[in-house]
Formats: structure tokens, C-alpha cells, sequence
């Protein structure tokens, strides 16, 4: 049983680095989408507090699951069934009209 915990562990430690490596939420600036359908939700909640609300509004409520550390936007919407166009445009919408508020 220790055995499968440890290799648990593992493979969640090796999925988190190989994340981290990867596709990163990107901080749009003229006009560029905030995040993508490649972004993980992890990723994008990393950008503002305020994204988790979205999120949820949207149907998706698994936010602290082991999986939002590497599921993209794009797998979390298809799981959900969730459109992640009309999704994306909401975060993206959000994060323009902040950075736009705070002048940036």
C-alpha cells in the first residue's frame, strides 16, 4: 500500500514539474488573450484571485482538485461541458477591463 501511495506521490510531483515547465498563463498586453485554451487552471487562477469566481460562475467548481494543477482550460470545459470559448472571453474580458481600470 506504501509502495502506491509513494508512486502517487511521484507521479503528481512529476505531472506538477513538467506543468510548471510548460504552458504558463500569460499576462496579455495589446490586445494578446490573457488565457488560452492551453493555459491550466492553476495557471490561470495564479493570475488574479478574481478568475476563481469566474471559474465557478461558469459551472466549473473542482478548482482545489489534484487535477487543476495540469488539465488545460480546454480539458477542464470538455469534462464539464462547459463552452470554453464563451468561458475564455469572460476571464479574458475580465482581466482587460482590470489591467484598463488600473491603467496599465
Amino acid at each position: 500500500m506504501i509502495k502506491y501511495i509513494v508512486l502517487f506521490i511521484i507521479i503528481l510531483a512529476i505531472v506538477f514539474i513538467a506543468n510548471w515547465m510548460g504552458t504558463r498563463a500569460q499576462k496579455g498586453k495589446n490586445g494578446t488573450d490573457y488565457v488560452t485554451k492551453d493555459t491550466t487552471i492553476h495557471d490561470a487562477m495564479a493570475l488574479d484571485e478574481g478568475i476563481e469566481g469566474i471559474l465557478s460562475s461558469h459551472g466549473m467548481h473542482c478548482l482545489g482538485c489534484p487535477s487543476a494543477v495540469s488539465e488545460t482550460i480546454d480539458q477542464a470545459c470538455t469534462v464539464h461541458n462547459i463552452d470554453v470559448d464563451e468561458l475564455l472571453f469572460a476571464v479574458n474580458d475580465y482581466m482587460k477591463r482590470k489591467e484598463a481600470k488600473n491603467g496599465n
